[in-house]
């Protein structure tokens, strides 16, 4: 995907101290957004292509300093930093004061790390992640109390919050394609039944961890829908890979729980599900 921007004609920088801005850093791009939450509406839209790794501070602070719209003062800033470094807990169970302790228990905190963890209301649960300490401190300069999100936050609060366009369907199997990783989320009668993250370097990758887990979740053709999010380029070229084991394999549109501006539909940014469903976090 080439570097792009949107700007409705309705953004007025003058106003923006009532507008939510949204960032996503990943080795495939930095892509920020900007929604007007008085009227619910999407009305910034920029991608900016990266060299396939997270960017040093020294540059993102060079990035920051050639872009206006990032020097603007915000009603409420969202940072959307993808990882694998996460686990769900049970809220009846969740201890902040223990939230490192329960992180290490399923994954390797690399050092230098700061630990975050977001309530997903809709499941009741507890997304415990972390994040690189120069990254995060990088953006506390930025921006006044910057929110931090790990991916599957705001995934799963749509896809949970969105149940109604998916009443007729008994699974469903989300698939969120990240730079060198992907996540699989299912959902059953409008619960979070299933989510991990699985390492991607090829093809067979994709294709063995997803039917190795739809195998040992019981999932079969009849039952269940595949959505699929994330980086467009990649989703495209694996998609074939399940497509004879699921018939019902659909690219997931702009999320249900907000509008657009018209010019958002010349673009190509469904794949930003995550991103663009952050402000369903906090509202």
């Amino acid at each position: 995907m080439d570097s792009f921007k949107i700007i409705d004609e309705s953004f007025d920088s003058n106003v923006s101290s009532s507008y939510f801005l949204s960032i996503r850093l990943n080795p495939d791009g930095l892509t920020f957004c900007t929604l007007d939450p008085i009227r619910n509406k999407y009305i910034q839209f920029s991608h900016i292509v990266l060299d396939n790794e997270l960017p040093t501070v020294s540059q993102l602070e060079k990035y920051f300093s050639k872009i206006d719209i990032l020097n603007l003062p915000f009603k409420k800033t969202f940072i959307l930093i993808p990882t694998r470094n996460a686990t769900l807990v049970p809220s009846g169970i969740f201890d902040p004061d223990k939230a490192k302790t329960m992180l290490q228990f399923c994954c390797d905190i690399p050092e230098n790390s700061t630990i975050y963890f977001n309530k997903i209301r809709q499941a009741d649960v507890f997304n415990i992640f972390s994040i690189d300490k120069e990254i995060v401190e990088f953006f506390k300069r930025q921006f006044p109390e910057p929110l931090f999100f790990h991916q599957n936050t705001p995934l799963i609060e749509e896809i949970l919050s969105s149940v109604t366009m998916y009443e007729n369907e008994m699974k469903i199997l989300c698939i969120n394609f990240n730079s060198d990783f992907f996540d699989i989320t299912l959902f059953e009668k409008s619960e979070l039944k299933f989510c991990n993250s699985f390492p991607l370097k090829s093809e067979n990758d994709f294709s063995y961890y997803t039917l190795f887990t739809a195998d040992q979740l019981n999932l079969t053709e009849q039952t269940t829908s595949v959505y699929i999010s994330g980086i467009n380029d990649i989703s495209k070229k694996y998609k074939a890979g399940i497509s004879q084991y699921f018939s019902k394999i659909k690219h997931t549109e702009l999320p249900s729980s907000f509008r657009y501006g018209a010019i958002f539909k010349d673009y190509r940014i469904t794949g930003f599900y995550d991103l663009l469903s952050l402000p369903l976090c906090v509202l």
